[in-house]
């Protein structure tokens, strides 16, 4: 099959390690670049607008590429994870250009080899890791494949980082608008964000899951313990990685879910304290309406059991005057149940601890960084004596 000649939404570039450096090369055409690998140690090819068909064509015979690794690129995994087909792993990760800018990158291990795949051109997480390449890092100077493996997938893991912070900083909107006035049209916004907190989780635990089916058949495979300690190596700390990430994940989803159950608490103990205000209300108005409706029948005021108060001049102030004495001992038993008056400052201080809970519950922006932050803190490498 012809190359596929390089275009303007086409980047075909090399990385490889001779012994004292690390060269960057840019090449035409995907048959070109594996033709150069014979002259370093170890090499990366990055590509960008390639279609997989045409990578498995072309890999096929330089890394004895297995029909069922090929077949796995050409048909292309839409969905996170890992497979191992002996001497070459295919890990399918869904990486973050941007916020809600998702993309399926495909990192192809084999023996002295790593192949990056975007099928779509455009940018890519991977940015840091060509500059240190093209800077010609020290510690980079021996690397290998396994640790190229781990930087790439470090990277596609470090892209998640702003989108777990904002959504974590739209979660906190969230509570404080809550605590002030919950609104239908919140709780809409709530499930959106959660369901976009499953679909992150969807990108990451599968590949976990899978990385740890790979590292468990590593550990049976006969390789030399110093290449398998590397892969492991790799292996576990990119699954530690990607662990730190659905930390924060299941953090916010369950956050997202406290939300939730705060809002509908809220609705319900506002329509309980309007039902509680409609019935003192009525209970009120319940005398009210027995007085007037006894002193409302039109009697003769003759006989022994006539109403007295019917020809009485001061019949009618007698009856209002009633009327306001039982509101004013209704009321006064309210008062003293506690269910007008103290209730109001009762309401706004469980809001208030209602709040606390909430803000204890939620990461804060500076606490999510922290976990997304490496375990160990960035100390200056020490330099070697001369």
């Amino acid at each position: 099959m012809a190359d596929q000649p390089s275009t303007d939404t086409t980047r075909i570039e090399l990385f490889g390690w001779t012994e004292t450096t690390i060269e960057s090369r840019r090449f035409a055409s995907l048959g070109e670049a594996t033709a150069a690998l014979g002259a370093y140690r170890c090499a990366w090819i990055d590509l960008e607008g390639v279609s997989l068909a045409d990578v498995a064509l072309h890999l096929e015979g330089v890394i004895a590429l297995s029909p069922l690794a090929c077949d796995t690129l050409i048909e292309g995994v839409r969905r996170a994870g890992a497979d191992d087909f002996g001497d070459v792993t295919i890990l399918t990760m869904r990486a973050y250009e941007r916020l809600a800018v998702v993309e399926f990158i495909d990192i192809l291990i084999a023996p002295k080899l790593v192949v990056t795949i975007q099928e779509k051109p455009g940018g890519d997480p991977f940015d840091g890791v060509r500059d240190r390449l093209r800077n010609r890092s020290q510690h980079l100077q021996r690397a290998d494949e396994n640790v190229m493996m781990l930087l790439l997938g470090r990277a596609i893991c470090e892209a998640y980082r702003p989108v777990l912070t904002e959504y974590n900083e739209s979660l906190e909107r969230f509570e404080r608008a809550l605590v002030r006035r919950p609104d239908s049209s919140m709780l809409d916004r709530i499930h959106e964000h959660r369901r976009q907190l499953l679909f992150l989780r969807q990108g990451l635990a599968p590949l976990r899951e899978a990385l740890g089916h790979i590292q468990s058949a590593l550990s049976l495979r006969d390789l030399p313990s110093a290449h398998l300690h590397a892969r492991v190596t790799a292996i576990r700390e990119l699954q530690d990685e990607i662990g730190a990430l659905l930390d924060v994940v299941e953090y916010q989803k369950d956050s997202a879910q406290h939300l939730l159950d705060l809002y509908l608490n809220a609705a319900s103990n506002r329509l309980n304290e309007i039902v509680r205000v409609l019935t003192i209300i009525s209970v009120i108005f319940m005398p009210l309406t027995l007085i007037a409706g006894i002193y409302g029948m039109n009697f003769e005021a003759v006989g022994p059991w006539a109403m007295p108060e019917l020809r009485w001049k001061l019949g009618y102030p007698f009856a209002l005057g009633l009327m306001l004495l039982c509101t004013a001992l209704l009321l006064l038993f309210f008062w003293n149940k506690g269910w007008i008056g103290d209730p109001l400052r009762r309401r706004r201080s469980r809001l208030s601890a209602a709040a606390h809970v909430v803000e204890a519950s939620l990461p804060s922006v500076s606490s999510v960084s922290a976990i997304l932050s490496r375990r160990r803190g960035r100390s200056p490498r020490p330099q070697r004596p001369a």
